[in-house]
């Protein structure tokens, strides 16, 4: 491993995916260092220095593998500059339970799609690593949630007692004529969906409370309001199938308005959310087989595409957005040389 390390370089692929992990990693650990400044159930306190301690470790290895490939470590959202211990709890301990799982949910995800394409062993070794982890927090917020009663599930259905299979063209009719039940699979993408929406909902009501200027309380706000109305339509689908739908959480944000996070944190953390909303809808698409649920997760996807380039647009009118790692621009390079 020491040997491939020293003779091969990184890939793009793993510079991005390592460049990634670093952002969102320093995103979480700035989230949960005012989360456990403000939590009031000591039972949640351990898990928020798991994670923490977790993520810290994250950077440190980063660190020293771009140190050690001569490459410029990301400046990310130092604690010091974008927390304001002083400030207030914003939501509920329930919202830390919850977003700490979804967290966990996302690094099982992104930590599985960059191993799966890192070649360099140092590199898999590492993600393998950061899977285990993201298992274990997961497994342990999820029993924790599930001893206060406050897991919310997916939908239960009948077990499949036959085997059988399909016989007209009307399995796929959606617009037209009776619609046939969802099937599990339609169902798990639209609870997921649902669960996604509630916390990205309360996350931007809660930010749109704090946020120092107007321009991005209006934005945070017309994101409460847009995800509002993906749940009222994902609740009419069930609704109509007779599948019931999940609770919600506004009541998990307080009446602060004292911003615990710089403005910058709240505007990357929220294109960041934006960024796997337009993922989990392009899978859905994938995975609903009916014609009117395509159609719904397109408007859902048009409509996060809109918001999220918003975001990009203030992030990049703000200076507020760091640079990925790219490809070197030859055409300026090449105009460069020929004006010296």
């Amino acid at each position: 491993m020491h040997d491939e390390a020293s003779k091969t370089g990184l890939t793009s692929a793993e510079i991005s995916n390592l460049w990634n992990t670093y952002m969102n990693d320093s995103l979480v650990i700035c989230i949960l260092t005012h989360f456990l400044q403000t939590v009031e159930d000591k039972e949640i306190v351990p898990y928020l220095k798991e994670t923490i301690q977790i993520a810290t470790s994250h950077l440190r290895d980063i660190e020293g593998l771009f140190m050690k490939e001569k490459i410029v470590k990301p400046k990310a959202f130092p604690v010091e500059e974008h927390v304001n211990l002083s400030a207030p709890r914003l939501f509920s301990d329930m919202f830390y339970m919850e977003y700490m799982l979804h967290m966990s949910k996302f690094g099982l995800t992104s930590h599985a799609a960059a191993l799966a394409i890192s070649a360099r062993e140092d590199i898999r070794k590492l993600y393998e690593s950061f899977i285990h982890q993201a298992v274990g927090i997961n497994q342990k917020i999820t029993e924790l949630m599930k001893s206060k009663g406050v897991f919310i599930r997916p939908p239960y259905m009948s077990y499949p007692t036959e085997i059988d299979f399909i016989k007209k063209q009307d399995f796929l009719t959606g617009f037209f004529g009776r619609r046939r039940p969802l099937l599990g699979v339609e169902v798990s993408h639209l609870y997921l969906t649902g669960v996604n929406n509630e916390i990205g909902k309360a996350t931007l009501i809660g930010f749109a409370q704090v946020a120092e200027e107007t321009e991005l309380r209006d934005y945070f706000y017309r994101g409460s309001q847009m995800s509002g109305k993906i749940l009222n339509e994902i609740h009419d689908v069930f609704q109509e199938s007779n599948v019931p739908a999940s609770m919600t959480w506004d009541s998990n944000v307080t009446k602060s308005t004292t911003a615990p996070y710089s403005d910058q944190l709240m505007l990357t953390l929220v294109s960041s959310i934006s960024i796997l909303g337009i993922s989990a809808y392009g899978v859905a698409i994938s995975m609903s087989v009916r014609h009117d649920l395509g159609a719904i997760y397109s408007s859902f996807l048009a409509r996060a595409m809109a918001f999220a380039e918003d975001g990009v647009n203030k992030l990049i009118e703000h200076g507020w957005m760091e640079q990925p790692p790219g490809f070197a621009d030859r055409e300026k390079i090449i105009k460069k040389e020929r004006t010296n």
